[in-house]
């Protein structure tokens, strides 16, 4: 096991197994909160997917009972405590946002699937992380909160990018102005999790794995496919066609693709 660390602290943990890197937050005694260290050791996963080429899919979960309860309110405290804390809770939130979202368009640039393993509740920017995510698998205990409102204060993290394209304009807007806790349940039925996995923490993200590995088995089309649906929202109907036709043409004249084609023919 390696680690991405600020300083001696190992902020994420990361383990592979074959071409599924998972990396697991790790502050727990602040619930995976996100910190300055924290969106340093985000940086330094971003640079970690865009090195290594073999990582076809990363499990982003979460150390102990919470996935990630966003931005963290030790910091916020500290930040409004001092003398100029009207100043310096903007100028902090400035920087974890830079930070924070740079590495986050890193993340979804660099590739690899990705996958949200919850293992717990998921608040303001942890909600952002799950949702971008291509697929989330979840516990029954990984409750929902947007929070942001609540401080009086606008979503971050690509939380209103992602979760109106995952559960539609209305329903966003009034989960992200209620700022309410959301059941796992409720979110399986909106269709921000794929699935609820009713077991402990390490087998959880195992029976995770499992799923995930399944989905990579059919290679090079995994990330084609990934890519035609992310990028599918922004292009024209013509202009997606003719990325079909290219990645299609494209994936076809590959020798390993080639190869699997004939013997799911009976051709060899």
């Amino acid at each position: 096991m390696s680690t991405f660390s600020a300083g001696s602290v190992p902020l994420i943990e990361q383990r592979l197994e074959g071409r599924v890197l998972i990396a697991t937050l790790n502050r727990p005694e602040a619930a995976n909160g996100i910190n300055a260290d924290m969106a340093a050791a985000l940086e330094g996963l971003a640079g970690h997917l865009e090195r290594e080429d073999g990582i076809q899919a990363l499990v982003l979960t979460g150390k102990g009972r919470v996935f990630c309860s966003g931005g963290d309110v030790g910091a916020f405290k500290s930040a409004l405590a001092q003398a100029d804390g009207a100043a310096q809770l903007p100028a902090l939130l400035d920087v974890l946002a830079s930070r924070v979202h740079a590495a986050l368009e890193r993340i979804a640039n660099a590739g690899p699937l990705l996958i949200a393993a919850v293992n717990g509740p998921a608040t303001g920017a942890g909600l952002g992380l799950l949702c971008a995510c291509d697929l989330a698998y979840a516990r029954p205990g990984a409750t929902l909160r947007a929070g942001f409102s609540r401080l009086r204060l606008s979503p971050d993290t690509a939380t209103s990018y992602y979760l109106p394209r995952i559960i539609g304009y209305r329903r966003s807007l009034e989960m992200l102005l209620r700022g309410d806790a959301v059941t796992a349940d409720a979110a399986l039925q909106l269709g921000i999790y794929c699935e609820l996995i009713d077991q402990e923490n390490e087998l959880f993200v195992d029976e995770v794995l499992l799923r995930v590995q399944a989905l990579i088995a059919s290679g090079p089309a995994v990330a084609a496919t990934r890519r035609l649906l992310r990028e599918g929202e922004h292009a024209s109907l013509g202009e997606h066609l003719r990325r079909e036709q290219s990645m299609l043409v494209g994936l076809a004249a590959r020798p390993d693709v080639s190869a699997h084609i004939r013997k799911a023919l009976g051709l060899e």
